[in-house]
């Protein structure tokens, strides 16, 4: 495995810097990057794109400083188990409350309002998504990472304690920020010390660890139920944390840096923050009561959907415009390959989160399977997405390449998908089974590649932001996917129901309402199995929806580049003495490199820049 060395070179942003000042016009600058090839090649000198696909705008990263690190095999071997066990709590976290649900909403007496339990979480999870990033650059990794730590054992704490539901949703926001903050920020040191050609293999083992606690959560959660109380549910949470926060704590060193705290608070988008989160609870709070809490046609739906649409495109502007250093730099826009990965993320949000909401429902109100066996039947698809992404990350390592397993992954994840449309009332348990794992192959194949992908077609500088954006937007993907079920299966339900004399008013509300209300209806076992079909049928809709989304990713995956993964070391410049190192570095930023090095050439010689001087220190 190959450790970069203790020296680092200068980062891009300081090359080009470097340049500038001596001299070189930016506007004129000769810096070029070569095509993303179809095979992952070494660099070609194709240089038909010019390098503002990811170097314009760069000032902003000069303020903040490279906190990649150079980590010994014994450090790697108590940081990877450690940052996969934060990663895994996060995600029981999420999962485990599941199969809690109706213990909580009897006691609480939530009614309606149950779905906010997850929802609450969601949307917190998803407004503070951009947010993490940029502040670890700041502030650094680990002591953000212990922050929302800290945060989701709080929040669980109090979930524990809650007596009214209002008091949990708020709980389950705050745990929600925690939770949110440690799926990104777990990535982000992951990719801060594993170099580009070894990421792949540490990002399939965290898509390994997603996959187990998707599927551990909800049988850990009804165990728990079963065996004591719901709020046992949130306080195992807190516990589960004691361990990874002592050994962030005592046994990963901190970067220690020159920047007084007055300064670094002086870097942070504060306009950005606000706009971003203020824009995205006001989409994403209406699109999840929307057809159930309030009208589509409401006043409050219209109106506070559309304040969210304009403070979006406020956002935007300002990030563009007036933010010093932006939580989102909209250069990570113009990589020309970036912009069918982040449509897939989107994409495989919508279908990925959907599809692990609606097959409980599906195995438990259709199949009349039991909680424990809906629970076992979900383990062929984590089974086979561990596996897969497993294996992913040992073909990216040794091939160089994460472009054949997206394109695999997105094909079976498809067929998967396809498979699941033969689904109905009396599905062969073997059917269920082989449609189940070779969608999980598919997942396990295209979640953690996806993002090698997006490293590598990117600058190191971004790789922070890059992380919070690429999650923000699968988290949206994944809550447009659930309100466009939800629509999807309410409107089939008023259409398929119409004119029977015993679809009320009142019973197509308790329908629509609650996925798992068909157990408490009052009505003939004839009725009930024309609800079924109905409720079948609409369900039928919704995995084409899930289909055609799997389907359209694996057609955008041929505008992806496959830049390769391995390390392109760069020749000993005899001009200036610079050695080159074996620190990683993306395809696009080995180019931008020689380019600025020739550029050098044309002005008087300078000094050697500090950065090249400075010794690796870590978070």
């Amino acid at each position: 495995m190959a450790i970069p060395t203790a020296v680092t070179q200068p980062s891009q942003a300081s090359e080009e810097k470097r340049v500038h000042d001596s001299g070189v016009t930016k506007g004129k600058s000769h810096f070029t990057q070569a095509s993303f090839n179809s095979t992952p090649s070494a660099p070609t000198s194709d240089t038909s794109r010019v390098s503002s696909d990811i170097a314009d705008d760069d000032d902003d990263t000069q303020s903040i400083s490279g906190q990649r690190n150079s980590m010994s095999p014994a450090q790697l071997r108590i940081a990877i188990p450690t940052l996969s066990i934060c990663l895994f709590v996060s995600f029981i976290d999420q999962t485990s409350v599941s199969t809690a649900t109706p213990a909580i909403a009897g006691d609480l007496n939530t009614g309606p309002a149950t779905s906010w339990i997850g929802t609450s979480f969601l949307i917190a999870s998803t407004a503070f998504q951009l947010i993490n990033g940029r502040l670890s650059d700041i502030f650094g990794r680990k002591g953000l990472l212990l922050l929302c730590l800290a945060i989701l054992a709080l929040g669980d704490l109090g979930c524990g304690f809650a007596q009214t539901a209002e008091q949990l949703f708020v709980l389950r926001a705050i745990a929600g920020i925690g939770g949110g903050g440690i799926n990104s920020l777990v990535m982000i040191i992951v990719s801060d010390i594993t170099t580009l050609e070894n990421r792949g293999k540490y990002q399939g083992w965290l898509g390994a660890v997603i996959a187990l606690g998707n599927g551990v959560g909800p049988f850990l959660g009804g165990a728990v139920v079963e065996g004591s109380s719901w709020r046992w549910v949130f306080w195992m949470v807190p516990l589960l944390t004691t361990i990874p926060i002592l050994v962030l704590i005592f046994f990963l060193p901190l970067k220690h840096t020159s920047t007084g705290t007055l300064e670094k608070v002086k870097k942070i988008d504060f306009g950005g923050i606000l706009l971003n989160i203020a824009s995205t609870l006001l989409l994403l709070i209406p699109l999840s009561g929307g057809g159930v809490t309030y009208a589509w046609s409401s006043a409050f739906f219209i109106g506070v959907t559309l304040t969210g649409v304009v403070l979006t495109i406020l956002f935007v502007l300002y990030e563009w415009k007036l933010a010093f250093l932006p939580i989102m730099p909209l250069r990570l826009y113009r990589a020309s390959h970036c912009w069918a990965l982040y449509l897939q993320s989107f994409l495989t949000g919508l279908a990925y989160f959907g599809n692990f909401f609606y097959l409980p429902i599906y195995f438990q109100s259709i199949l009349r399977f039991s909680p424990l066996v809906s629970g076992a039947l979900i383990l062929p698809v984590v089974i086979t997405t561990s596996i897969a992404s497993i294996a992913s990350g040992q073909y990216m390592t040794r091939i160089g390449s994460y472009m054949h397993c997206i394109l695999a992954g997105f094909l079976l994840w498809t067929m998967g998908n396809g498979l699941t449309l033969l689904f109905n009332r009396s599905t062969n348990l073997g059917v269920l089974i082989v449609a189940l794992v070779i969608e999980g192959a598919g997942i396990g194949l295209t979640l953690q590649p996806t993002l090698v992908g997006m490293y590598a077609n990117s600058r190191t500088d971004d790789r922070a932001v890059l992380t919070g954006l690429r999650n923000f937007i699968r988290t949206i993907g994944g809550a447009f996917g659930l309100v466009v079920s939800g629509v999807i299966l309410s409107n089939t339900l008023q259409e398929g129901l119409y004119g029977k004399s015993f679809a009320s008013d009142s019973l197509l509300k308790t329908l629509t309402s609650s996925t798992y209300a068909l157990d408490g209806l009052d009505i003939s076992q004839d009725q009930r199995n024309q609800v079924l079909n109905v409720y079948m049928q609409g369900l039928h809709y919704i995995f084409v929806f899930y289909t055609v989304c799997s389907g359209l990713s694996f057609l955008l995956t041929f505008w992806v580049g496959n830049t390769s993964l391995k390390i392109q070391k760069p020749p000993d410049d005899e001009e200036t003495g610079t050695v080159a190192s074996a620190v990683e570095e993306s395809q696009p930023e080995q180019e931008i490199r020689q380019d600025a090095k020739t550029d050098s050439k044309l002005v008087a010689e300078e000094s050697t820049s500090s950065e090249e001087k400075e010794q690796h220190k870590y978070f």
